[in-house]
């Protein structure tokens, strides 16, 4: 914190009613390294530029609680619908139509969404039935909300690059606060002593990394629209007592649209320049896409009885028709050099600077298979069953297309074997099954593709096209992978079916997996894909449901759930031990890697370097010493579980749900940098001697560091908070951030009343209120989490990112039936 002392000839004229006013020298500095909060007067950044309404004042240096909470808005979601059913001795018909919609917590976003959907039955004779669905949806999404990672210009600022002392409220009022030049002004400014000296393209004088984000969230338009389109037919015909014929038809389409455009004032306002950090220009791209699969599907069942048997069979066969194709055209968001448009905010690519090669893509693909099932019972207490499926994908090579998995399964209703009044039922159920998985289309065909940066001519200037090939390999002998899985369990029901218990063992084994070998690129591809990878997967899953009260009038129905899952890698590509998921990685500190014998998906990084009695090695300066490639558990949790309990009394019911979790390992990007940048508590308050930390080491400040030196000599020092909590990144010293992902969790809480019919009278045929509650208490977390992180939210396979907050919701409903 400096006062300003202004040069005439250097500063604007403008700047006078500041002179030798305190203002933050650093300003252009996104971090919280600043000096104390004292309460004492400052100019904030828009007290500098004459538009602004505060112009010239100051105002007390001094924190501002929930700041960044008081940026988000309150989501409010409207949803309505209607339905009318129409019914007689042969058909029946239902048209139902919903609307929601909803304005986001960012600000300047909102969704639309409309859904219309048709049913209709009728029986054409006594034999004959025909039926056919129509489902369609339309969507569009506005606003930044997709953009939930590192980076982005809210959740990706506050969780790693803000201050604590900015007034939220001003920053939302003076969101077109303009400097005397036009530039829209930010609280990320480099500060009066580098404004007058302008820099390439006014660099100085613009923001430095950051925009205001209101100014970003108000300026920057991005839309989605997705449409999507269900359509179902079908027909039956009875044979004859035991012969049914069926055939139906389906298709599915999804169209996509996706456009984005960043307006001149952006481009204008931000400081296009190498020497410079804030690139944007006046662009614009779009993205198209449509997806549809369609199915044919035949079949013939059978059913009949003979004395103490049933059987219950079907064959059939099904086509099944996939198709993608997709536009992709963007102009890059930050080519100062050579790109933005020509003629500014005309949204053309024929007046783009930079010349746009447009990325199409279009395939198909095609599976053909036959099938059949048949399930025979005895006396309704013992049962049979077995299926073979066969597909042949156009997706797999020509001479080996074809893959066949089997099934078979019993059941054993014992309850009907034990006449007793303590067990309702009884059932013990067992089985085996495969299941085949091929590839994606053209996963095993090469292709020439376009890439979207043309060739330039460095001769002659001129830009044409340029084709690159596939960077994959593709083993020649590449199958299907195989699933095998074994199930067992039994249901058991008590006391007139008042209580009951379910519980499921099963065992899964994922054999020859499709997966990307690297290969070094001397051999002209950098991967090799390949049956190379198998995994087993083991588990159980216990329900216990029952009624603890119930009388005339009240009901108390409770159900608890708890699941144990253990998924164990077992075979890799020849020669490896890990092999890493190709996920999005936070800045290269975490990779989650499979392990050959161990658990799914490890998380791997630097942790600390410990010597044979678990003491960490600090370094001379202070900081720890780092051991590469330390692993520190799966993602994956021990167990899971949930309770819900519902509570009624005559009209009115309260159901609260509560799910758990235990074990499972997370990262958290934005703890990194919320040391690296200070915003975190914990790089403030007092060190163990009761002083400042920030303070000086000299004068008693810094943080305490204990451990031993490389020779095993015992180390007790201080170090500089600075130093200290920005390490991390340096080193890409993950393990302090990587916690357990234990959680207790009440999800759901609603209260509804049915209305007596004493109330709504002869013109309703019901009608209900309701209140509901969503994400309503994190009730507890594991004690390393301190920040709280929601573990069931995560937005990555890793953990988090910088990602947009959780949210809580609160709705009320009425439904009405005529």
């Amino acid at each position: 914190m400096v006062y300003v002392q202004l040069r005439q000839h250097l500063h604007p004229s403008y700047f006078q009613d500041l002179d030798g006013v305190r203002f933050i020298s650093s300003s252009y500095a996104d971090e919280s390294w600043g000096p104390k909060f004292d309460g004492q007067p400052y100019a904030p950044w828009y007290s500098w530029f004459p538009d602004s309404p505060y112009y010239g004042e100051t105002v007390p240096y001094e924190a501002q609680e929930n700041n960044i909470k008081d940026f988000y808005d309150t989501g409010v979601a409207n949803k309505a619908g209607i339905a009318v059913n129409i019914y007689n001795n042969s058909y029946s018909g239902r048209i139902a139509y919903t609307n929601l919609a909803q304005n986001g917590i960012i600000p300047y976003s909102n969704l639309d969404k409309h859904f219309l959907s048709g049913r209709f039955n009728y029986d054409v004779s006594e034999d004959f039935n025909v039926g056919a669905n129509v489902n369609f949806t339309t969507q569009s999404v506005n606003g930044d909300v997709y953009s939930d990672g590192y980076g982005n210009n809210t959740s990706g600022s506050f969780n790693s690059w803000f201050a604590r002392n900015l007034d939220m409220s001003k920053m939302r009022e003076l969101k077109n606060l303009t400097t005397p030049d036009g530039y829209y002004a930010s609280w990320n400014w480099w500060g009066p002593n580098l404004y007058p000296y302008g820099g390439d393209d006014d660099g100085y004088q613009k923001a430095t990394f950051w925009f205001n984000p209101y100014t970003w969230t108000s300026q920057y338009d991005i839309n989605r629209q997705t449409d999507n389109l269900i359509m179902n037919a079908e027909a039956s015909y009875q044979i004859s007592n035991e012969l049914e014929l069926s055939a139906a038809a389906n298709t599915d389409r999804r169209n996509y649209t996706r456009e984005y455009y960043i307006p001149y004032n952006i481009d204008y306002s931000a400081a296009n320049s190498s020497d410079f950090y804030n690139y944007y220009v006046n662009s614009f791209g779009v993205w198209k896409d449509e997806r549809q699969e369609t199915n044919f599907d035949g079949r013939l069942n059978y059913r009949s009885n003979f004395d103490d048997f049933n059987v219950d069979a079907f064959v059939g066969g099904n086509l099944r028709f996939e198709n993608y194709n997709r536009f992709n055209a963007d102009m890059s968001t930050g080519n100062f050099q050579s790109g933005g448009l020509i003629i500014p905010d005309v949204y053309s690519f024929a007046n783009s600077a930079e010349q746009i090669t447009p990325v199409a893509t279009d395939w198909e693909k095609k599976v053909y298979s036959v099938f059949a099932k048949a399930s025979i019972g005895y006396q309704d207490f013992i049962y049979l069953d077995g299926s073979f499926r066969q597909d042949w994908s156009s997706a797999l090579p020509a001479d080996n297309n074809g893959y066949g998995y089997p099934s078979i399964g019993a059941s054993f209703v014992f309850s009907e074997l034990i006449d007793n009044d303590i067990l309702s039922y009884g059932k013990f159920r067992a089985g085996w099954a495969q299941a085949g998985n091929d590839v994606g289309a053209e996963s095993i065909n090469s292709a020439f593709a376009l890439s979207s940066n043309p060739y330039s001519n460095p001769i002659t200037g001129s830009s044409v096209p340029l084709l690159f090939t596939d960077n994959t390999f593709i083993d020649p002998n590449i199958k299907p992978a195989l699933n095998s899985s074994f199930e067992t369990g039994f249901d058991l029901r008590f006391l007139d079916d008042r209580i009951a218990f379910n519980a499921t063992y099963y065992n899964e084994t994922r054999k020859d997996e499709i997966i990307p070998v690297s290969l070094s690129s001397t051999n002209g591809a950098q991967n090799y894909l390949t049956n190379a990878g198998t995994s087993e997967r083991e588990g159980i899953e216990l329900t216990l449901q029952g009624a603890p009260v119930q009388t005339e009038d009240f009901l108390w129905d409770v159900t608890v759930n708890w699941a144990q899952n253990s998924t164990i890698v077992t075979a890799l590509p020849q020669g490896l031990d890990t092999y890493d998921l190709n996920t999005s990685q936070a800045f290269d500190f975490v990779f989650v890697t499979h392990k050959l014998n161990e658990e799914w998906g490890q998380l791997r990084g630097a942790g600390f370097a410990r010597d044979e009695n678990g003491n960490k090695i600090i370094n001379p300066n202070g900081t720890y010493a780092v051991e590469q490639n330390q692993f520190f558990g799966s993602v994956l949790p021990d167990f899971t579980g949930g309770i819900l309990n519902t509570f009624a009394y005559k009209g009115l019911s309260l159901t609260a749900s509560i799910d758990f979790q235990k074990g499972g390992q997370f990262f958290s990007l934005s703890e990194q940098w919320g040391y690296y940048s200070g915003l975190l508590e914990e790089t403030a308050g007092l060190n163990d001697k009761g002083n400042p930390k920030r303070d000086a080491v000299a004068d008693g400040g810094g943080v305490h560091v204990t451990g031993v030196d490389a020779n095993g000599n015992n180390v007790d020092m201080y170090v500089p908070a600075l130093n200290y909590y920005g390490q991390w990144y340096s080193n890409r010293l993950a393990e302090p951030f990587i916690h357990d992902a234990s959680y207790v969790k009440l999800r759901e809480l609603s209260l509804s009343y049915n209305l007596p019919d004493r109330i709504i009278g002869g013109f309703f045929n019901s009608a209900s209120v309701g209140v509901i509650a969503r994400n309503v208490w994190l009730i507890a977390v594991s004690d390393d989490n301190v920040h709280g992180w929601d573990p069931s939210e995560m937005s990555q396979v890793y953990g988090e990112n910088g990602q947009l907050p959780g949210t809580r919701s609160f709705g009320f409903n009425v439904r009405l039936t005529f």
